[in-house]
């Protein structure tokens, strides 16, 4: 497999950060306790069930925390929808939307989303494709 230099890059922050290649489990909450966010240096999400309904959350790490180009692929299978948000008053950004509370990237079932941070300015670019594989029309947080 060939990687560019910023590619290498960020492979050498993640080592450096201690990734773990295994898939880190979350359990969307209404709350933003540790169980529902997304530990900086993951790459490799699988949702558990929801708490409650599909108004809850997971939170994706602080942009502060991952190097721009940072991916996140998401495995939606918690049997219902749920949401994606970023770190509570951070105004970090999922597709052009703050979405540190007021607003939710809305996560379908089933589905596997990827998150890449742009920077720390425009912050994380979200999209996604059904189980079959096709891209799903993007999502704007509401």
């Amino acid at each position: 497999m060939a990687f560019g230099i910023s590619q290498l890059e960020n492979r050498l922050w993640e080592f450096k950060a201690g990734l773990v290649e295994t898939a880190q489990t979350v359990t969307p909450a209404a709350d933003s306790g540790s169980g529902s966010a997304i530990t900086a240096g993951r790459t490799s999400i699988t949702v558990a069930a929801v708490t409650n309904d599909a108004n809850d959350w997971i939170i994706l790490p602080s942009l502060a925390d991952v190097p721009n180009g940072h991916k996140i692929t998401i495995l939606c299978d918690a049997g219902t929808n749920f949401e994606l948000r970023t770190p509570a008053t951070s105004a970090e950004e999922i597709n052009s939307e703050d979405c540190d509370g007021t607003k939710e990237y809305l996560m379908t079932d089933t589905e596997v989303v990827t998150v890449i941070k742009v920077n720390d300015t425009i912050g994380w670019m979200a999209y996604a494709h059904s189980q079959i594989g096709a891209a799903v029309a993007a999502v704007v947080p509401d």
